[in-house]
């Protein structure tokens, strides 16, 4: 085992013992060759041994399968690394939940591509208790209740009477996401909403979420959910 392997291995057993953080590990042609309990617990498989030597095509629907293809092609051969990306995406019951993904390239010993490391995190709802203790109580109903209104950093921390930093280091620990990203998480949230409904058209929607065009709003969610407005609604309906 050279110095290269061992590395992975180690990295492998450390993310065996972390329940929450997903962690996979492909090679330059998309095939996962390393795999931690908790992600084949999110796919419903029995041990990660069911993962190796396949494709994302082999184990998820064919529209996030789509989505994680465009995804290891930008890292793979672009180098376009990403990290804490907000996900809405199904778990292993089929609802749609909260991750926060990343993904890096992994190179060997001469710096040639050898394929990249995907980690992805649930994200929890925190408790009334949390936000009360951390001052982020006034904040989260403002931003429910006004999307239309000025939720940039500065003018929540207006609301919440704190500098913007504070609010942001708040923010990052109860939530483990970015105001920016929270603030998107509500928007797209209520969107999915609206659209399971079936009754609005899109346009409208964007507006109640705080979307002053629609292109922002299909831009965003496609960011999110892996595919427009449209096709989403399409499949919720046709379930």
């Amino acid at each position: 085992m050279n110095l290269e392997e061992m590395k992975l291995e180690m990295v492998e057993r450390i993310f065996r013992v972390i329940p929450d953080i997903v962690f996979c590990v492909k090679d330059a042609q998309r095939v996962y060759r390393a795999a931690n309990p908790a992600f084949a617990h999110r796919l419903g498989l029995k041990s990660e041994e069911e993962v190796i030597g396949r494709r994302a095509e082999e184990l998820f629907s064919a529209e996030l399968a789509v989505v994680y293809r465009e995804q290891d092609e930008a890292v793979l051969r672009r180098g376009e690394e990403f990290t804490d990306r907000l996900e809405l995406i199904s778990n292993r019951e089929g609802e749609l939940g909260w991750y926060l993904g990343s993904k890096f390239l992994l190179r060997g010993v001469g710096g040639e591509v050898e394929g990249l490391v995907s980690i992805s995190r649930d994200l929890d709802t925190p408790s009334v208790g949390d936000l009360k203790m951390a001052g982020l109580q006034r904040v989260v109903e403002w931003v429910h209740g006004n999307l239309e209104g000025d939720l940039s950093l500065e003018g929540l921390a207006r609301i919440a009477g704190m500098k913007p930093g504070q609010l942001e280091r708040r923010v990052k620990r109860i939530f483990k996401m970015s105001v920016g990203q929270f603030v998107r998480k509500v928007r797209i949230d209520l969107a999915v909403r609206l659209l399971k409904g079936g009754e609005l058209g899109i346009a409208e929607i964007a507006l109640r979420c705080g979307y002053s065009e629609q292109s922002s709003l299909t831009r965003q969610f496609k960011a999110a959910v892996g595919c427009p407005p449209g096709e989403f609604r399409r499949r919720m309906l046709a379930e």
